[in-house]
């Protein structure tokens, strides 16, 4: 078992990522809501460093906070998940698109479908 951990800024595609897992039969998680570093330093009142102000203009505080999915899944469901992730996004390869990173996991209880 791993622990896949998913972070997509753009809501929209986080659902439909979603809704293309349950169809493939994968189930279950944790969806956390996040922001990115400097979403969070330009939504502060802080003076804001002097390359942050370079940077400013590609920073949308207004387009809310991402969510970030947690899950225990096996391998196969992994390698599933990462071919909707890149369906969806288009590629994770492209900046602000997303993270996804899988951890193993050494003792898992209740979760469903417990196959490694």
């Amino acid at each position: 078992m791993q622990l896949l951990i998913l972070i997509i800024p753009d809501n929209r595609k986080m659902e439909q990522i979603l809704v293309k897992m349950m169809e493939a039969g994968i189930r279950g998680g944790s969806l956390l809501e996040c922001e990115g570093a400097l979403q969070a330093v330009g939504q502060s009142g802080l003076k804001k460093p002097p390359v942050f102000s370079s940077l400013e203009q590609y920073l949308k505080p207004d387009t809310g906070n991402g969510k970030m999915l947690l899950a225990a899944m096996d391998s196969a469901q992994i390698e599933a998940t990462h071919r909707i992730v890149n369906e969806v996004t288009g590629g994770l390869g492209k900046a602000n698109t997303g993270v996804f990173l899988t951890l193993p996991l050494g003792f898992v209880d209740g979760v469903r479908g417990q196959a490694e």
